[in-house]
């Protein structure tokens, strides 16, 4: 029986990211207040909320190799802030994405090293596993304590 290694690819571009609204993580670009395009949401009980997911996609490459990407993704339609902002809280909500790309890079990790014999296995692997680690990032992400409510994109 054949196995094979997912192979991890990771490009900072959002090309492989199907909603074309989605801002990928980066280390030198932070989120400003500009990024959040969204309606503010008046009747909850929050200053500002950070839409954000894990966008995660298997496919096999021009080789047959299976190929796996997952990003740590913002959406800045769907993020909104209030009228009551200032710099801490602009720290706070990139605290929370640079929590989803920490997640991202755990499953990354965990998607190299394991063993898949077709690109359905690797997908239901792949499930698996983002339902692991995204029940740890909820856990982390409410451990930080919040001051605005955070919506994750599931």
């Amino acid at each position: 029986m054949r196995f094979c290694y997912i192979i991890f690819l990771f490009f900072v571009s959002i090309s492989f990211v199907q909603d074309d609204n989605a801002m990928v993580w980066q280390k030198k670009r932070k989120l400003t207040w500009n990024d959040y395009r969204g309606k503010p949401q008046h009747n909850r009980f929050a200053a500002a909320s950070t839409v954000y997911s894990m966008y995660r996609h298997i496919y096999k490459d021009a080789n047959g190799n299976i190929t796996a990407s997952i990003k740590a993704c913002f959406y800045p339609t769907d993020s909104w802030k209030g009228n009551y902002i200032d710099d801490a809280l602009l720290a706070h909500e990139q605290k929370h994405f640079d929590i989803v790309e920490l997640y991202a890079r755990k499953l990354r990790k965990q998607l190299m090293q394991i063993k898949v014999r077709s690109e359905e296995d690797a997908q239901q692997k792949l499930d698996s596993l983002h339902k692991i680690i995204d029940a740890e990032m909820d856990a982390y992400q409410d451990k930080e304590g919040r001051r605005s409510k955070i919506i994750s994109r599931k």
